[in-house]
């Protein structure tokens, strides 16, 4: 096996993450193309991402990928491999690739991150990864133990929300709301509350900056829009209480949804799980006391990881070093179809 040529792949509706077994070479970029009349490709990555909301008539920037899975194989295909050959140098000859994917997704959909290698790429071998184990083993939780433990990741378009016990994922559930609801609800509150019609970028701004739970700072920002009476630009002062209240509606959704999981885990494992606490990780959980926020409407201790934005990069990088230890925990196109890739 040819550890030097092999990669981690943690593909986010938000963000691409790719690193080789060494972590020598590690990329992080926007999950966004841009192509100019539906066919000529002029930017992948940040450079895409600086044109989303921006570009003519002509050119339409788009994440290839929707709900936590690809939606489109062939832009893909290509910002897979525009990446990938970033991190690989002259090393791109047949590499194998280790995918997190998300835990409950259909047949067709983990053909999808195959299909993606078939082009340009040529993978030797694609192994994929739930991203639920990839998150609990770059967190170093001890999977294989006969001891549950429950992780939630908080994405961009998805919450995963994974309870593991003996090295499985004994019960999941994926919500199709993250950090993009938040976005799309902080535009919403805009435009009604302020009468300011803004795009999604600008609402990321707000949310990063701005948005806590329970308590937090009391500041503001300016920022630009169109009146939506006038339908002429204005600037207008965005308080960070409104802001924050505008995530409510989906953060109860998602701890109602903690709770039904819960209420389904065996007694053993919920005892367990009680007593080490829930680990939360996923870009959203960098929102100042989320984590608190969670364990009030759970009544379960909740900790967030320390560098969740890699949670799942560093699992996939245990699992590419020690193949034979985690190879329970990797499936490939034989193991789906019988047909090797």
């Amino acid at each position: 096996m040819l550890f030097h040529n092999t990669y981690g792949v943690d593909m986010g509706n938000d963000t691409i993450k790719i690193s080789d077994r060494d972590e020598r070479k590690f990329l992080m970029e926007r999950n966004v193309i841009a192509i100019r009349d539906q066919t000529h490709v002029i930017a992948v990555g940040q450079k895409a991402f600086e044109m989303y909301e921006k570009t003519p008539v002509n050119v339409e920037a788009t994440c290839p990928m929707a709900g936590g899975v690809i939606a489109d194989t062939q832009n893909m295909e290509i910002v897979l491999w525009k990446f990938l050959k970033k991190c690989a140098a002259f090393r791109m000859r047949h590499p194998q690739i280790y995918f997190a994917v998300p835990n409950n997704i259909s047949e067709v959909e983990k053909r999808a991150y195959f299909s993606t290698l078939k082009g340009r790429i040529k993978a030797k071998k694609v192994f994929l990864v739930e991203k639920g184990i990839a998150d609990a083993v770059g967190m170093e939780l001890p999977i294989e133990e006969q001891r549950g433990s429950m992780v939630i990741n908080i994405g961009a378009q998805t919450t995963e929300i994974s309870v593991i016990c003996g090295g499985k994922i004994i019960l999941s559930k994926t919500l199709k709301i993250g950090g993009k609801s938040m976005d799309e609800a902080i535009a919403t509150m805009v435009r009604r509350n302020f009468n300011l019609s803004i795009g999604m970028k600008t609402a990321e701004v707000l949310k990063n900056n701005l948005a806590y739970l329970l308590e937090g700072e009391e500041k503001e920002m300016r920022v630009w829009g169109v009146n939506t009476l006038s339908g002429l630009p204005r600037e207008a002062a965005i308080p960070a209480s409104a802001v924050s209240f505008a995530l409510l509606e989906i953060l109860e959704e998602i701890t109602t949804n903690i709770k039904s999981v819960v209420e389904r885990t065996p007694p053993q494992i919920l005892q367990d799980i009680k007593r080490s606490g829930i680990y939360l990780t996923g870009g959203v959980s960098l929102i100042p006391n989320i984590a608190d926020f969670i364990r009030l409407e759970i009544e379960t201790r909740v900790y967030p990881v320390q560098y969740p934005i890699f949670s799942t990069i560093r699992g996939l990088l245990k699992i590419m070093n020690e193949p034979k230890k985690y190879r329970k925990y990797t499936y490939s196109l034989k193991d789906l179809t019988g047909k090797m890739m």
